[in-house]
């Protein structure tokens, strides 16, 4: 207005004051690291509008005319004031949907001059709002409940949608810790309801139930396979010591469907590995299978023809091997897969990460898993077979070869040349229907979980839980030997040609084929089978010359 010859600005009204401002929880996922974050709210002097500020992306910066439409339909109305939304750290990136909900709770608190009966910046705020009001489930719910904990919050507020896996995280956390508390709204007014008012209608409290739920067995399991002796011991090797798998063979020999089937044997997932898997699908998923809440290891068979990206992740979106953390990646038809994408494989193989650097951003995701790869001997499929006499030539036959490199053949703890069915179609199929009714995979699941038990006594005070987890300097202690009889029967037992990377891995898997026994040290038949499966062995049954 003007006021003597001067213009001068109006003053506002108390509860839009400028200098006030409102704080209000919510956090940033970056894959297993999350950062909480504080949304400010302020009315400043200058030109009318809404100003987001703090280093936001497009989708971030939509959510404010989500919040103003959904804050509309509840009558409270943004006046045309100069309006900032701080959201802070200013150094982090904030992307997604899920600061739809602290946007609008932030400028509720700034609009409406009422007493509170909770403190909404003791909670965390996601959800993405519809533009009725509504709230919407968002991605990375997980990681946001693992922050709100992390930083002495009371709890989250989240949309009904993306409760079950929260619930499914209190189950989780560990005895003393503080306790996880989500509130789930349907709505807008819901959540404004409770601040205000006091009330809470559709809310419900996670907590912690008496055990971890269960799942009926899975679908594709061992039920409908006939195993022989030879790879039933290897699925229950694979299963018990968590090692890695290559099938060889004939076509129509089972090597798919054994690989299929091996995740219905793995026992549930260990708690914290159970959490860092729902960590990382939910940094791409609103919503969690069934069977990963339940605690099953997850399967993933990528195509031959997946890009690199594609299987090993990106610094925003989890790869194929991220995503089968702790359980399964199955790689079918393995040389067809690019040479680049399989050399890739080697250090994460190893380590149990994938560290994805790029110029601006670096990012390492979990990959603890148990890789299971199935090919045939040649290109035409009937090396070696007295089914069909292979059509290769050796030129074909050796380009085939080739595509495998010593180096990941070596990184594979057991090679196993699946052998063709001795029995005519039909008599396969009487066998299936004739079965006794036992179930194969109940059975298959006992014995791994039986030696899984008896491993784990002496492996932990060895710094491991699984087999092929224990250190190079431990498996002297592990076997059970003394170091003269170690050295005696190893030197006698496996060849001099044998790398050292070899030798370990033969070890590792001596040591789970004696678990299965019960056996507390390692025995020669242990070892000879171990050295059996490993790459140069298992070349050699075939009739191929393995090159290192």
């Amino acid at each position: 207005m003007i006021k003597d010859g001067v213009v001068v600005d109006e003053p506002a009204a108390a509860p839009q004051a400028a200098g006030r401002s409102t704080l209000v929880n919510s956090a940033v996922a970056d894959v297993m690291s999350t950062c909480l974050m504080q949304i400010e709210c302020s009315f400043t002097r200058g030109f009318a509008g809404m100003q987001l500020i703090g280093n936001t992306t497009e989708v971030c910066r939509d959510g404010k005319e989500r919040a103003r439409a959904a804050l509309e339909g509840l009558g409270i109305h943004i006046p045309p004031r100069r309006l900032v939304v701080s959201l802070t750290p200013a150094d982090v990136k904030k992307d997604g949907n899920h600061f739809d909900l602290p946007l609008a709770v932030s400028l509720a608190l700034l609009l409406k001059d009422q007493p509170r009966t909770v403190a909404p910046e003791r909670w965390l705020f996601a959800a993405e709002l519809g533009l009725g009001g509504e709230l919407r489930p968002v991605r990375a719910v997980v990681s946001f409940a693992v922050a709100a904990m992390a930083g002495g919050l009371e709890g989250l507020v989240i949309a009904p949608g993306n409760l079950e896996e929260v619930r499914v995280l209190a189950d989780l956390s560990p005895t003393g810790a503080r306790p996880l508390v989500a509130h789930s709204f349907s709505t807008l007014r819901d959540v404004l309801a409770w601040i205000f008012d006091g009330q809470t209608p559709a809310v419900v409290r996670a907590g912690r139930s008496p055990q971890r739920r269960h799942l009926p067995p899975a679908e594709v399991n061992f039920d409908d396979m006939i195993l022989p002796p030879s790879l039933e011991l290897a699925a229950l090797t694979v299963g018990a010591g968590m090692h890695s798998l290559l099938l060889r063979g004939s076509p129509g020999t089972g090597k798919s469907m054994l690989a299929a089937r091996l995740a219905s044997i793995i026992p549930n997932l260990p708690h914290e590995e159970h959490i860092e898997a729902m960590r990382i699908y939910s940094s791409g998923a609103e919503r969690l299978p069934d069977a990963l809440l339940a605690g099953r290891p997850p399967y993933r068979a990528p195509h031959h023809q997946a890009s690199a990206v594609a299987v090993m992740g990106s610094p925003d979106t989890a790869g194929e091997l991220a995503l089968a953390h702790g359980g399964v990646l199955f790689l079918d038809e393995l040389p067809e897969f690019r040479r680049d994408l399989l050399e890739a494989l080697r250090e994460p193989l190893e380590s149990g990460e994938i560290r994805v650097a790029r110029a601006h951003r670096k990012v390492i995701w979990k990959s603890r898993v148990v890789f299971v790869a199935a090919c045939n001997n040649c290109a035409c499929g009937w090396a070696g077979s007295a089914r069909q006499p292979c059509t290769c030539s050796s030129a074909r036959l050796h380009a085939y070869r080739q595509r495998l490199s010593g180096p990941i053949l070596e990184r594979i703890d057991l090679h196993v040349n699946v052998p063709e069915p001795d029995s005519a179609n039909a008599e396969l199929l009487l066998r299936l229907a004739h079965h006794d009714g036992s179930s194969l995979t109940k059975r298959l699941m006992a014995r791994v979980q039986a030696a899984r038990t008896f491993a784990l006594r002496r492996n932990v005070p060895l710094g491991a839980l699984l087999n092929r987890d224990l250190p190079a300097c431990q498996l002297l202690a592990a076997s059970g030997l003394s170091g003269v009889d170690f050295a005696a029967l190893v030197n006698r037992r496996l060849s001099k040609s044998a790398s050292s990377r070899s030798v370990i891995r033969c070890v590792r898997v001596a040591r789970t084929l004696a678990d299965l026994s019960e056996s507390p040290v390692i025995r020669e038949e242990h070892l000879d089978q171990a050295w059996l499966w490993q790459a140069e062995r298992a070349a050699q049954a075939r009739g191929e010359c393995f090159v290192s």
